[in-house]
């Protein structure tokens, strides 16, 4: 089998997930080493994208307004934080999270860690925080009365508000990440890491050939991403509405600048 990347490294887990995470470590991985299909990378000013206009998400003051994230501010509030999340003309703007407690403890607290109905937005454990996994599935609720963190993203759904929207931007310490959306479509409510493994090229592929196979009326597709491929680096944001609750909303979006130029990873032939 085709290994999609290898020698890892991650947080450390607790409880059941430590053989888990020891075995992806030993699979997975962020290299020095680039490939054909790694992320596009150019001398970016870290503080020239994004645009000026955004709905503040509120979190310890900061926002994306000024393209500038205060990590340290944020992980004074909470360590968990390790990323920042923000859609253009979206009430998107928010610290993301990964909890070592449990994969779904951000469902149900909010970014402070506190209890709250309508959560935060986090990855699993078997996501990287250095963004170099294949595929990294950020989670959000979208609660009663359209409220919680990604309740934004359905406005994908509507053909010509994805035709003008394409770009999603996450920060790191030390780096922003541009991303390309080119998929918004609903899909079965089950776990993306259960039903593929991105940690091998066969698993990578599959994802890609049935997003592409989907048929769903109101699937939104940009043009010109049919040649994606296990070696380059997406983003699904999830979420999904009280009332329908068996349908999963998802849009995707593939890596397109790597300012730092430090996301890479070597896929094993």
């Amino acid at each position: 089998m085709k290994k999609c990347n290898d020698s890892r490294q991650r947080k450390n887990p607790i409880g059941r997930w430590a053989a888990f995470l020891v075995a992806i470590a030993v699979l997975t991985g962020c290299g020095v080493e680039k490939s054909d299909g790694a992320a596009q990378t150019e001398e970016t000013d870290l503080t020239a994208e994004p645009a000026a206009e955004v709905q503040s998400g509120g979190f310890a003051g900061e926002s994306a307004r000024d393209a500038q994230i205060d990590f340290a501010a944020l992980q004074a509030e909470n360590p968990d934080i390790f990323a920042w999340l923000y859609i253009p003309d979206t009430a998107i703007d928010c610290p993301v999270l990964q909890s070592g407690q449990a994969d779904d403890f951000y469902e149900s607290h909010d970014a402070y860690g506190e209890a709250d109905e309508d959560g935060a937005v986090y990855i699993e454990l078997a996501n990287l925080t250095n963004m170099c996994d294949f595929n990294t599935v950020l989670h959000g609720r979208t609660g009663a009365e359209e409220k919680g963190p990604f309740a934004d993203l359905y406005r994908f759904a509507d053909a010509d508000f994805f035709r003008e929207h394409e770009k999603a931007y996450l920060y790191l310490d030390g780096n922003v990440l541009t991303y390309e959306i080119f998929a918004a479509y609903e899909r079965d409510n089950t776990s993306l890491l259960r039903s593929y493994d991105f940690t091998y090229v066969e698993g990578c592929e599959q994802f890609l050939k049935d997003l592409y196979a989907t048929r769903e009326m109101t699937m939104n597709l940009r043009e010109g991403w049919e040649g994606v491929t296990p070696y380059h680096f997406l983003i699904t944001l999830t979420t999904q509405k009280e009332e329908n609750a068996d349908r999963q909303f998802v849009v995707v979006a593939i890596m397109t600048e790597d300012a730092a130029g430090t996301i890479d990873r070597i896929v094993a032939e």
